[in-house]
């Protein structure tokens, strides 16, 4: 079954390719069909996940390039069970999304489809080389996409979406060099599974005459690769400008499953290979969660437009997982996990919202350039549109109830009799999120009318039939986690176990 989830889109791309010019409307026909396939066949694979096992599910495995002992591996756990599910339904709300994209139809489909293969092939690989291999290919459709279809500026910020990311690949793959090296480049040397488990606790390298700890060292390669993804502050910057410039389906894409590529890289491949580094340097990555957590926060009170706002919100709750990872306890690994896909929700929502605005307004501003409010008074113009907007902001800022709560609160439990200082400073990161949220509902929805906003229409049925499942998945996995949990306990209690004991 993953191979149908992991290539129905590559073959819908080519399928849409081979489509006429003349016939953009068979091409969105044919993107929402294949999205649609995969998010059932998604559902299926939950259905028919078992949760008592903490082993690998749906494995795959076919030698590649034997020389090299390469093989097409692949599976899934807990973990990745969840990551499945989020990219599937986020890949089918933004083909429904971007019904209304008219350039280049064709090839924005197409990549949008190959995008979503590359995605899942992060995720589902547990072969070295075939997780970089994807890893890198990911970059061509997000890059074109933003370069393509994006703002104004959209040619800087897709070249520095792609240099940054680039930059920590680099660093990843001679970690994965490394690794083949010290393995004797045997059977197992791309073997995720078979590299796990701290087995280079006690191997050194030497380096221009120094030698340093092997795991130490490669630990922080692999840390660098992922935290760029994140992103992690200082290596935020890219994220901004990709997101503002960004069409908005990739903008939902981008936060609501890219950067949980970067945790899941955490999860996957840096943890537990390098148990011993990761748990000696988790007071490192407590603190870089709590900087992203205060700065993101501050930078998104800063902000005049929407779609900025958002992306820094992004980096701040980003920090909440690293936090979570950071403990390295049953709580704070279960609610990293639940916070990356709940976070890809919330935040999914909020992104399609401002899309959906911007497609009537055309402009983001909060308040604009020359002090005047942008909006005013939607309240009473978009009702549709507000309660949309009340739920997505207060699933944003973990309102009880809601499946921002959950999270936040199993991340807090996990922390605090590790990093009770860090606990407390993280609490007014919360203060902070909750504040630039109400600042800007405060002033796009009550007040004034502003005249622009006169001839706004509220959501119509499209907009409403997409927004929908992600408002049943904020108020449903708010009131009832244990879908998501039951999932992924034995995956991350196996990862908490080995952590133990270093």
């Amino acid at each position: 079954m993953l191979n149908w989830i992991l290539w129905l889109p590559i073959i819908g791309a080519i399928i849409a390719i081979a489509i006429p010019n003349a016939k953009d409307n068979v091409v969105r026909w044919i993107t929402l069909s294949t999205t649609f396939v995969v998010l059932v066949l998604s559902v299926v694979l939950y259905l028919k996940f078992d949760t008592s096992t903490a082993n690998m599910q749906f494995v795959i495995k076919t030698p590649w390039i034997e020389q090299f002992h390469i093989n097409y591996h692949l599976g899934i756990d807990g973990i990745t069970m969840l990551m499945t599910f989020l990219n599937a339904l986020l890949f089918f709300i933004c083909t429904l999304s971007s019904w209304t994209v008219e350039k280049n139809v064709k090839a924005y489909f197409a990549l949008l489809l190959l995008l979503q293969s590359t995605v899942f092939g992060v995720f589902f690989s547990l072969d070295f080389f075939l997780f970089y291999v994807y890893w890198e290919v990911m970059l061509l459709p997000m890059f074109f996409l933003i370069g393509i279809w994006g703002g104004e500026n959209r040619e800087y910020a897709a070249i520095k979406f792609f240099l940054y990311t680039f930059f920590g690949s680099i660093f990843m793959l001679v970690g994965i060099i490394a690794l083949y090296y010290a393995t004797g480049k045997g059977v197992d040397s791309f073997s995720i599974l078979a590299l796990q488990g701290g087995k280079f606790v006690n191997e050194t390298v030497v380096i221009f005459g120094h030698t340093f700890s092997f795991e130490h060292l490669f630990f922080w390669f692999m840390f660098l690769g992922f935290a760029i993804k994140v992103p992690v502050f200082p290596f935020h910057t890219w994220l901004p400008h990709a997101h503002v410039q960004a069409p908005t389906a990739v903008s939902v894409i981008l936060a609501g499953v890219l950067l949980k590529m970067g945790t899941y890289g955490f999860l996957r491949i840096a943890f537990p290979i390098f148990p011993q580094a990761a748990v000696e340097s988790s007071t490192i990555i407590a603190w870089l969660g709590l900087i992203s957590v205060i700065y993101g926060a501050f930078c998104a009170m800063a902000q005049d437009d929407m779609k900025k706002l958002i992306a820094y919100s992004s980096v701040s709750h980003m920090g909440f997982v690293m936090l979570g990872l950071s403990a390295m306890t049953t709580q704070g690994m279960n609610g990293a996990v639940l916070q990356m896909f709940n976070h890809g929700t919330s935040t999914a929502m909020m992104f399609l919202l401002v899309g959906i605005l911007y497609e009537r307004s055309h402009h983001r501003w909060i308040v604009k350039p020359d002090g005047s409010k942008g909006y005013g008074g939607l309240s009473t113009k978009l009702p549709k549109y507000t309660v949309v907007f009340i739920i997505g902001m207060f699933a944003s800022l973990g309102l009880p109830g809601l499946s921002g709560f959950i999270s936040e609160a199993l991340i807090f439990l996990g922390i605090y009799q590790k990093f009770t200082t860090i606990t407390v400073i993280a609490v007014v990161g919360l203060l902070i999120g909750a504040a630039y949220l109400l600042w800007m509902f405060k002033r796009m929805f009550f007040g004034e009318v502003n005249p622009e906003t006169e001839e706004y229409e509220d959501m119509n049925a499209r907009e409403v039939f997409y927004m929908l499942p992600l408002c049943v998945c904020v108020i449903v996995f708010g009131i009832f986690p244990s879908p998501l949990l039951n999932v992924m306990k034995a995956s991350v209690g196996q990862l908490v176990d080995l952590m133990a004991k270093f």
